[in-house]
């Protein structure tokens, strides 16, 4: 049987991937896409990501400053669906897709992840 990108042979079940929320000092920034809580939490160790984040702003204020904290926690049913209306919207891609939880003072965003960088391969 075949394994679809889109899933993970984890032991012997096939376990597709969840949808998780980035929160910047506690506060629900972003939704993804990720086979693990583990594999989430490194999305959270990204300078790349940091960096991006940094230099978005969200009602006047950045998103991310030098110091904020970031962490990863299983979406909440209206952050799963906030995530699935904007992959509708999104082209299709096999690279990672972040939706934003916050309105942002940009009108468009388009992050572009290479697949290699996310998670690490290694």
């Amino acid at each position: 049987m075949a394994i679809e990108q889109s899933e993970l042979l984890l032991g012997d079940e096939l376990v597709e991937p969840r949808i998780f929320v980035l929160e910047i000092d506690g506060k629900p920034t972003l939704a993804f896409e990720a086979k693990t809580l583990h594999e989430a939490l490194e999305l959270c160790h990204e300078e790349w990501l940091r960096a991006d984040l940094g230099s978005l702003s969200s009602n006047g204020a950045p998103l991310c400053c030098g110091g904020a904290e970031l962490g990863a926690r299983p979406a909440l049913p209206a952050e799963i669906a906030a995530f699935n209306h904007a992959m509708q919207r999104a082209a299709s891609s096999d690279e990672l897709t972040l939706a934003f939880l916050v309105e942002l003072d940009c009108a468009l965003v388009e992050v572009v992840v290479d697949p290699g960088r996310f998670p690490s391969q290694g």
